[in-house]
């Protein structure tokens, strides 16, 4: 709630303060004064109303400026301001001041007093797009853990029917408990994990939501929640709504020559000069997605490569676009789908799918056919014996997990399996020079081989693999008909393998360790986590449980891929850990899953050796308006118009060997903190390494953000670490942007610029 103090009072008693009088001496001139009364805003925030009563000037609407950044979006009008507060996260109450502005005649001071919240929480929002938001959920007179959401405005009345709102909270309950019953785990394991919707430690919590839809009314909500899913709190949330997206009526048109085995010219032709985007998918993946999934993946994929400092304007088309793929499948028919899409990457169209095409099926050049049968069949490997009736025919052995085919036919996992080999060709994968011609694994005559330790195909106990036979030519052209043969391999058996550890490389992030098996023939799985997460996963007597942390590592810890983290014999292994804290190391057997109780090994870590040498480098960094930058240079920095942009200087001294510098989110934002900043910082794909200037050019007004760096000598050791924390401001006496000047046509020798 909202009050205005004394509204009445001042508009009969102002001479106790509440009138602005300018300074004028000409007694024919009416004096010009105002009538604003003091203010003061409810703790929870809220849309801000200001009347005031203007004398001596007629219909002048003033510039209002704020000495906070809780209070914004100002509207004003000739006899009213409107402002947005932000709700007060603290425990006590705060003040600000705003700067009236009526011309050059009178320029007043509007005391501003904001209470503490009453509720158990408070909820700001900030940063709405049309597709999301960021959300700051803060307990204030709450201690514990709590649940928070994003949901649309209609799902939240109808199931907050009643004043206590149990309707919503039964919702939500069944729906973590359905959550942690499909995951493997109990509702307490859960919430320990859910940390998108899930604050286990009662700190505050800042999510930034993505997947919103625009134009949409939504509620942000929050409640205590103990690890059991008790509810402990009242209900609290604030309403708020995603914007409008600017629309484009563009409209496509397609044309398709020279349509080959595995190319085609493809045109689209749009009706305006609006920007937009288009790509083409094969009819088996279209039969899997709608044309929305199609283009909320490209969109992720684009917006990706922006991040990493690529400019979506050379991605995006305007005007006519033309492309011939080179790498499609034979037979195979592809839909071309388009849509609008603006600088920001929001897409200004529905996706439209407008039309298709079929590619020319390749023709077979050899008649040699092909036997395969598997003599021996193991859990982690397969033997494979092919015998071909040409013994000149030059042919590959493909493997492939059953679920991984999907719905392709056998000419089309041929063709997969033929683009996955020449990319890795293209990427040298092999070693420099190898290609279809000498590679090792394309074989001529009968050949016996195992799957896994002569192929480097995966396996995995109890699965079902597709084994597929092909002749291929020097050029990656498949030249006979397909053979296929089906083969499950063994079911999951208990091992009675152990393990020796030796840690060989003691360091404060990447430990190795030596881990030798006592049976070099079958396959083990190793990971490094913090103990602490250990035990979540213990039985009342200590040990591990092994089905629930099997599972997790599996789904989390691997990624659902543990088959390509598997080893045999001997290794020495390299992992990552943090400084100062207590980590286990965890070994078990695996083929599938683990065929060995986990085997754990405890170490403490050390700290980041900081402050080890006299290397040094200083740092001079200033922040710029985009909008700024794009009225000098409409060239270079438009589309940025919205952004900050900071530029930064860096100064080694004599010590330095290295020297490492970047933007990132403030280290709250961290679970790892300084740990994991410092690998970002030596990562010269996102950061500024060795450089002497560099620039972000993708920040946001009223965020804030950490700049850290720190130098090394050359044996490697670091000298002190320098970080602080800021928050671009472009309006009001807070403002910190530096007047644009010609930084980016003549910078120093060697720079790098990152967007972010």
């Amino acid at each position: 709630m909202i009050r205005i103090v004394n509204a009445l009072f001042v508009a009969t008693v102002v001479a106790l303060g509440a009138m602005f009088v300018s300074c004028n001496n000409d007694p024919d001139t009416p004096k010009v004064s105002v009538e604003i009364s003091d203010v003061e805003v409810d703790g929870q925030g809220g849309i801000v109303n200001i009347p005031f009563v203007l004398k001596g000037l007629n219909g002048v609407v003033p510039t209002v400026e704020a000495d906070v950044d809780w209070l914004r979006h100002f509207d004003a009008r000739a006899s009213l301001v409107q402002c947005q507060a932000d709700a007060n996260p603290t425990h006590e109450a705060r003040t600000a001041t705003l700067k009236f502005s009526f011309g050059e005649e009178l320029t007043v001071d509007v005391p501003v007093v904001q209470g503490v919240a009453d509720s158990d929480f408070v909820i700001n929002i900030s940063s709405v797009s049309a597709y999301g938001c960021w959300a700051n959920f803060v307990p204030i007179n709450h201690e514990g853990p709590f649940f928070f959401l994003v949901v649309s405005k209609s799902y939240f009345e109808l199931h907050a029917l009643t004043g206590d709102f149990s309707n919503l909270y039964q919702e939500d309950l069944e729906w973590l408990q359905a959550l942690a019953e499909y995951s493997g785990y109990s509702l307490e394991e859960y919430l320990a994990r859910a940390e998108q919707m899930y604050s286990a430690t009662g700190e505050k919590v800042e999510m930034r939501y993505t997947d919103l839809n625009p134009e949409t009314q939504y509620v942000a909500y929050c409640y205590g929640m103990d690890a059991q899913g008790n509810r402990t709190t009242d209900i609290c949330y604030k309403e708020f709504s995603t914007t409008i997206v600017k629309t484009s009526d563009i409209e496509f048109t397609l044309t398709v020559d020279d349509i080959k085995e595995h190319s085609a010219y493809i045109v689209v032709t749009p009706s305006n000069n609006d920007y937009y985007y288009w790509t083409y998918i094969s009819e088996m993946d279209y039969a899997q997605y709608d044309d929305y999934a199609v283009m909320d993946t490209m969109i992720n994929n684009i917006m990706a490569q922006v991040a990493s400092g690529a400019n979506i304007y050379s991605i995006i088309h305007t005007g006519v676009s033309a492309q011939v793929p080179d790498k499609l499948w034979s037979g195979t028919k592809y839909h071309i789908i388009a849509w609008g899409m603006d600088g920001k990457g929001t897409a200004t169209t529905p996706p439209t799918n407008i039309g298709s095409f079929v590619t020319l099926s390749d023709g077979v050049s050899d008649d040699c056919t092909f036997e395969i049968s598997c003599p021996e069949v193991g859990q982690t490997d397969i033997l494979i014996n092919v015998k071909p009736s040409k013994d000149t025919t030059r042919y590959m052995i493909c493997p492939v997990e059953e679920s991984i085919c999907g719905a392709y036919g056998d000419e089309q996992m041929a063709q997969r399996l033929i683009n996955m080999e020449q990319a890795r060709f293209d990427q040298q994968f092999y070693g420099e020079g190898v290609d279809w011609s000498n590679a090792e694994w394309i074989f001529t005559g009968e050949q016996t081989k195992w799957g896994r330790a002569d192929l480097e195909w995966t396996f995995e106990a109890g699965k079902t693999y597709r084994i597929y036979v092909f002749g291929v030519d020097a050029n990656g052209t498949r030249t006979t008909q397909i053979a296929r043969f089906d083969q499950k391999a063994a079911d999951i058996e208990a091992s009675d393998m152990t393990f020796e550890v030796e840690l060989i490389q003691d360091s404060w992030n990447h430990p190795i360790f030596r881990i030798t098996p006592s049976n070099n023939d079958e396959y083990w799985l190793a990971c490094v986590m913090k103990t602490e997460y250990v035990d979540w996963y213990r039985d009342t007597d200590g040990s591990i449980l092994d089905h629930e942390m099997m599972h997790m590592l599996e789904e989390e810890y691997f990624d659902g891929q543990a088959k390509y983290y598997a080893k045999q014999g001997e290794s020495e292994s390299l992992f990552y850990w943090s400084s100062e804290s207590e980590y286990s190391l965890l070994v078990c057997g695996w083929s599938g899953s683990n065929t060995t109780p986990f085997y754990e090994f405890k170490y403490n870590t050390p700290e980041i050796p900081w402050e080890e040498s006299e290397a040094a480098v200083d740092v001079d960094w200033k922040l710029f308006d985009g909008a700024k930058l794009a009225e000098m240079d409409p060239m270079v920095w438009a589309g940025y118009e919205d952004n900050c942009i900071i530029y930064i200087e860096y100064t080694p001294n004599e010590d330095a060997a290295h020297w490492y510098g970047g933007v990132w989110l403030p280290l709250s934002y961290y679970e790892l903190g300084v740990d994991h900043l410092v690998p970002l910082l030596k990562d010269d794909a996102v950061s500024h390494v060795d450089i002497s200037w560099g620039r972000y050019t993708g920040l946001s007004f009223d965020e804030t953000y950490s700049l850290s760096w720190f130098a090394e000598d050359a044996e490697g050791k670091f000298g002190a670490w320098n970080y602080v924390e800021f928050t671009p401001c472009r309006t009001g006496t807070d403002s910190n942007m530096s007047e644009p000047y010609d930084f980016w046509t003549n910078p120093k020798q060697n720079g790098c610029v990152m967007a972010l």
